[in-house]
């Protein structure tokens, strides 16, 4: 009997896939232990279960190689039974695509999506510590305290909050698929059956080209009503689960006892109130529970918002509102003879009473550009005003923060701005408590995205991707980073630079133009500040000219135009490879490897003038090489080889002979 069918039963936790069909079961324990992804990835230990696959910490070889601490990744491999179901294998690679997407601190990482042998597998960042189904069943009976709670359930609605702005949710959110980590991080993860609700948010988003998709997935225990009755999927499903999990985390018990919410008698049904929290948080809690989505809370901000400003305990909350309403007394009292000793001098001239309407009538936003106007006997005035427009002026600040110029990509805020305005505000609001919240909500959005532009950075520097394009472009990172934040430097490892170096090396003697150019702008915004870079990128500077200009010959002779060689340009672009060229000439001695050089000499001589200096610097030395070793031969009375070492050299002179230089 199907257990999500039997009314106010509990029901299993289990994700739902709807789309695909169970295969028949098939064993592989242990199966993967020892075994090598792609020559990297060595599978080490099962760390966990799904209804589709099992994850495994990995060691990245990769990484071990290059003296990473802790080389590990998490690796989620399709099980053995839906290996070739196509419908399994498109969930994988969707939750990789979704989740890259993602760039978000309390969002797990994924690296990579792959197939092996028949196995297919993505690669995620390794975590330590446990899931916050753990954590629940640990704090029965009497669940986490509320300051223990807020530490968790801020992290959780932030990564929400922005997965929702991305236009994603994630359908499936439950305590298993929430870990946290030792040094008290939330990571969410499994989106693999995340939907888009909203198309064309913002920049980030990726495309969706599988609109059509029958694949949905949820948990019973947690999906929303409108999600069991087949509805398309919103950030409403997600508020439901979300309350749940802050439910479960406070008392460590299901609101509805685990029973699916299609099934769930309202009549009958009555939530108790968490004891942990005061009546007026319950309250917002409650309406993120309400089972049809019009008595839903509208978004994750709303709850953690009411619950990050009313997060005293009752009887501190009750003290607090007992002091502030005899503070309020005092102070109405004070007002009141203010606004007496104040009638009492108006009305001794005409002329004031005028200036005093004036002021008293000017619109909420107008308030602070004309404050100063007001003379300093008027201070009366000026505090009045402040006072009486208080909201309206902090409302306008919000308003106008929201609609600040992004950056010229569109992507971020200006926070220079931003702190610029709520700074003027506070020069007259200094213990305003709602603009310490916009203040700190400013910070935080602000540290949020320079720790996710951070990270970003540090992944494609470690993993070598120096060519990415668009929002993972490092030198559009940096300006990025720049804009937000003018005075931050992103300080790259050891390990990075020593990846930057070998990349360097590779495109020089290669020379691949187009890959030097990149490795030129990665070396200048990431490694400028690294003593050991400063003569790679000096270097670097002199080759970029050079690299434009025989890029520009290069173009101009394939558009047919009659163009003079760069010669200087090509000296400075080709100095390593000839530098290195002739240390390997001097250790020759034997007539095969010497034959092969010229080969390898002659092979770059293509791309060449005849009469290009450093070429025939070579030359000259190549062929003295081989009259050299003639000389020896013809003394051993190898004469064969003699003769060839002789004919060689000799030709090569004849030709530098006719050579002149344009």
């Amino acid at each position: 009997m199907d257990k999500s069918k039997v009314p106010n039963q509990p029901i299993d936790d289990k994700t739902f896939v709807a789309g695909i069909t169970q295969p028949k079961k098939v064993n592989n324990e242990v199966k993967l232990i020892g075994k090598c992804f792609k020559q990297r990835y060595l599978i080490e230990t099962k760390i966990g279960h799904g209804g589709m696959s099992d994850i495994y910490r990995a060691k990245d070889l990769y990484l071990e190689s290059l003296k990473i601490p802790e080389p590990y990744v998490a690796i989620k491999v399709l099980l053995s039974q839906f290996s070739n179901v196509e419908e399994a294998q498109q969930v994988l690679i969707k939750e990789s695509v979704q989740t890259q997407q993602l760039s978000h601190p309390n969002i797990i990482r994924v690296y990579d999506v792959d197939t092996d042998d028949g196995y297919h597998f993505m690669v995620m960042e390794w975590l330590d510590g446990e899931t916050l189904e753990q954590v629940i069943k640990r704090s029965k009976p009497l669940g986490i305290n509320f300051n223990g709670t807020i530490k968790l359930v801020e992290q959780i609605a932030s990564a929400l909050s922005y997965a929702h702005q991305q236009g994603i949710v994630h359908t499936d959110l439950k305590p298993s698929n929430v870990f946290l980590t030792r040094q008290g991080n939330i990571k969410i993860f499994d989106f693999g059956v995340a939907k888009s609700f909203q198309h064309n948010v913002d920049q980030y988003a990726l495309a969706e080209t599988d609109h059509d998709s029958s694949l949905t997935g949820y948990t019973p225990a947690y999906a929303s009503f409108e999600q069991l009755a087949g509805e398309d999927a919103c950030a409403a499903d997600d508020i439901f689960a979300f309350s749940c999990i802050v439910y479960e985390l406070l008392t460590s018990k299901h609101p509805y006892q685990r029973v699916a919410a299609n099934e769930i008698e309202l009549t009958k049904t009555k939530l108790i109130k968490p004891k942990h929290i005061s009546l007026g948080l319950w309250l917002t809690l409650k309406k993120g529970l309400a089972i049809k989505k019009a008595q839903r809370v509208d978004s994750v901000k709303n709850i953690i918002d009411k619950f990050q400003s009313k997060s005293w305990p009752i009887t501190t909350a009750v003290a607090s509102v007992l002091a502030l309403t005899i503070i309020g007394v005092l102070v109405q009292l004070s007002h009141k003879q203010e606004i007496l000793a104040l009638q009492s001098r108006l009305v001794q001239s005409t002329q004031a009473q005028n200036d005093i309407q004036a002021y008293e009538f000017l619109p909420a936003s107008s308030v602070l550009a004309r404050i100063e106007e007001i003379p300093s006997d008027k201070l009366l005035i000026r505090n009045g005003l402040l006072r009486k427009h208080q909201k309206s002026i902090l409302d306008t600040l919000e308003q106008q923060i929201e609609s600040l110029p992004k950056s010229s990509n569109g992507l971020y805020q200006d926070y220079k701005k931003i702190e610029s305005m709520i700074s003027n505000v506070s020069s007259y609001y200094p213990d305003s408590v709602r603009l310490l919240q916009i203040s700190n909500q400013a910070q935080r959005s602000k540290q949020s995205v320079i720790d996710s532009l951070s990270e970003r950075l540090t992944v494609l520097l470690s993993q070598s991707r120096y060519n990415e394009e668009g929002d993972n472009n490092i030198q559009t990172i940096i300006e990025g980073l720049a804009f937000i934040e003018p005075e931050y430097q992103y300080s790259p490892s050891e390990a990075d630079f020593n990846l930057y170096s070998q990349a360097f090396a590779t495109a020089l003697k290669s020379h691949n133009v187009k890959q030097l150019n990149t490795l030129i702008i990665t070396g200048e915004v990431i490694f400028s500040n690294q003593p050991l870079a400063k003569p790679l990128i000096e270097y670097g500077s002199e080759l970029r000219v050079a690299v434009r200009k025989l890029s520009d010959y290069n173009d101009a002779k394939a558009k047919g135009l009659v163009v003079d060689y760069p010669y200087s340009a090509a000296e400075v672009y080709y100095r390593d490879t000839f530098n290195k060229l002739t240390i390997r000439l001097d250790s020759i001695n034997e007539p095969k490897t010497l034959h092969a050089f010229d080969q390898e000499v002659r092979d770059l001589a293509t791309n060449l003038p005849e009469d290009f200096e450093p070429l025939l610097t070579l030359d000259k030395r190549l062929a003295a090489s081989f009259l050299r070793q003639a000389n020896i031969f013809l003394d051993k009375q190898y004469l064969k080889t003699a003769r060839e070492l002789f004919a060689r050299g000799n030709e090569m002179y004849e030709r530098l002979n006719g050579v002149q230089r344009l």
